[in-house]
């Protein structure tokens, strides 16, 4: 008997939603419908992949149907019971249930009414990865059951090309630590710390990875450890994901919190700023490891919040510069301007971000605005359509760009984003301008996909080119290896922006063979007039180098031409 025919018995007429709860599994379900176990995720939160439409889920409470519910990996505004996943889905996994015209719950209930009917030992095989022993499955975090020492000279971080200097700035002193691993050769498998502390005998190879704290902001306990090696990258087992982050040294009264992706990054974007001269103690890094969820969010609000913190302080939203990395500004933008416009997640197509405005007369100007700004952002898109040619492979990329504004029941309105930088940039930018929180929260990206391959190329130019020239954002705006040329960039540069009333900062920078710069030249510019602009004594010493240099060139090659040249004799020819 299948499970619809039981539940029929009970209930002749129609089942109760709770009771489809309590008997259809999300798990079962997404089994049914293509989804993947990914088992190297983890067990006790179950990780699902649709390879169709690269969709992952996670799931919490496993074992209990009733209380189950799921998140889609990087998308907390995804998630809820078994009816919110079918329904942020019918036009995707479940399309053949998805009719238009018909009300959305009955479409909903309908792959619930199919897969009750679905075999039972189907079913049992669908069932099969569930956990049978949660507790068991799910090792307690401790620090204690980790081997961890003070961060050895020799580490990881010096082969991103993380400075010492950096390790031990203010920031992150004692914010990376080395976590050794014991490889039992016998068995070919890593074992715990207190198994090779109880097997001193055991031939043990010995692997030392770099591990960085992570914490919940309710205690001042380690909640996890993120490790870092050439070929590792995870958490420490029993580690806190989905609350906890990481957060460097907190100075004195913090101006800004600047919010990454990895501590990595956060190490790299501080060098970034330090070999520019800007060492200054006034900022604090948090790192989400990879992933963003709601609870981080809210954990990183509640640091915030409690800081003693600078007038002017702000958080800086400075994830990856790709996809993912955008998407994880809107969701964070989402949270923090709900106070004032709360968003709420619906039913999108395939790579879109469903965003349903709020209703009421109070929310009126702000969702008319962003409506309006939606719009703007689509007239653009389509001129570039326009001007596409007759080129239909453009013209259809452009095209998946645009943002859908729909109507839903003739009042409420709903945004379907495209899940690329330019578009869900453009939302989260106008969210934050229209509630007044641009102020406070700013989203920075970095030059290159991350802050670390920022560094690294930083790194290759400093071998490469003796001077640059850098703006106000810290960006390099000209490389040379001549201090003439250099020179000249910057009076172009003071020509160009001098009576345009704008205000312009430039730095010439001589490279060291450390990555570090030194400032040769200053250029300050406000409301287009040249207010400040200094060269250093030995900067101006080397252009005058390089000028005589290049003058006793010229007047080598002119003497050469002015010499007579000499005639080369001619053997002569004996008679024969």
């Amino acid at each position: 008997m299948t499970k619809f025919e039981e539940l029929k018995q009970r209930f002749p007429n129609t089942i109760p939603v709770p009771e489809l709860r309590a008997n259809v599994s999300i798990i079962e379900l997404a089994v049914q419908y293509g989804y993947e176990h990914l088992t190297h995720k983890g067990r006790s939160r179950p990780v699902l992949q649709h390879p169709g439409h690269g969709d992952t889920i996670i799931i919490k409470n496993p074992q209990d149907a009733s209380q189950q519910v799921y998140q889609r990996a990087d998308d907390f505004s995804d998630s809820g019971t078994i009816i919110d996943f079918i329904r942020n889905r019918l036009p995707t996994v479940f399309s053949v249930f998805n009719h238009p015209g018909q009300h959305e719950f009955r479409n909903v209930t309908n792959v619930l009414y199919d897969y009750l009917r679905v075999d039972p030992v189907q079913v049992a095989r669908n069932r099969k990865i569930i956990p049978t022993d949660t507790d068991s499955s799910k090792q307690t975090f401790a620090k204690e059951l980790f081997d961890i020492r003070s961060l050895e000279k020799d580490n990881y971080l010096l082969k991103r090309h993380i400075d010492p200097r950096i390790i031990q700035s203010p920031e992150f002193a004692g914010k990376a630590v080395t976590q050794v691993s014991y490889l039992n050769p016998e068995t070919g498998r890593t074992e715990g710390f207190l198994t090779a502390k109880a097997n001193p005998d055991r031939k043990y190879i010995n692997f030392s990875n770099v591990a960085f704290p992570y914490y919940n902001g309710l205690t001042a306990e380690v909640m996890g450890f993120e490790i870092r090696n050439e070929n590792l990258k995870q958490h420490a087992p029993g580690s806190d994901r989905y609350t906890s982050v990481f957060i460097s040294n907190i100075p004195p009264k913090p101006q800004r919190f600047i919010v990454m992706e990895s501590v990595l990054d956060a190490m790299a974007h501080k060098q970034l700023q330090s070999v520019n001269g800007n060492d200054a103690f006034d900022s604090v890094y948090f790192s989400t490891g990879g992933q963003l969820t709601q609870e981080q969010t809210n954990t990183i609000s509640r640091y915030v919040s409690a800081l003693d913190k600078s007038d002017d302080w702000k958080i800086i939203l400075a994830f990856d510069n790709d996809a993912k990395g955008h998407r994880f500004d809107l969701m964070f933008v989402q949270q923090l301007v709900a106070p004032n416009f709360p968003t709420s997640p619906t039913v999108a197509t395939a790579n879109r971000v469903g965003l349903l405005l709020p209703e009421g007369a109070a929310h009126g100007p702000i969702r008319e605005a962003l409506i309006g700004r939606a719009e703007s952002f689509n007239n653009t898109i389509r001129s570039q359509i326009e001007n596409a040619d007759g080129d239909e492979i453009s013209r259809k990329e452009l095209s998946s760009q645009l943002i859908n504004i729909a109507t839903l029941n003739n009042q409420q309105v709903a945004l379907h984003v495209p899940e690329t930088m330019t578009a869900m940039g453009a939302i989260s930018e106008a969210l934050l301008e229209l509630t007044g929180f641009g102020k406070r929260i700013e989203v920075v990206k970095s030059c290159s996909k991350d802050y670390c391959e920022e560094l690294k190329t930083h790194m290759a130019e400093t071998k490469r080119y003796a001077y640059t020239v850098t703006s106000e954002s810290g960006e390099s705006a000209y490389n040379t290896n001549s201090a003439i040329t250099a020179q000249r960039t910057l009076i172009m540069l003071q020509h160009q922006h001098t009576g345009d009333k704008q205000n312009k900062t430039f730095q010439l920078m001589l490279s060291q063979p450390d990555g570090w710069y030194k400032q040769q030249a200053y250029l300050e510019i406000k409301n287009g007039k040249v207010v400040k602009a200094v060269e250093q004594p030995e900067f101006k010493k080397q252009v005058l180098q390089e000028k005589r240099e290049r003058s006793e060139k010229v007047q080598g090659k002119d003497q050469s031409i002015n010499e007579p040249v000499q005639q080369k004799s001619t053997p002569k020819i004996k008679p024969q």
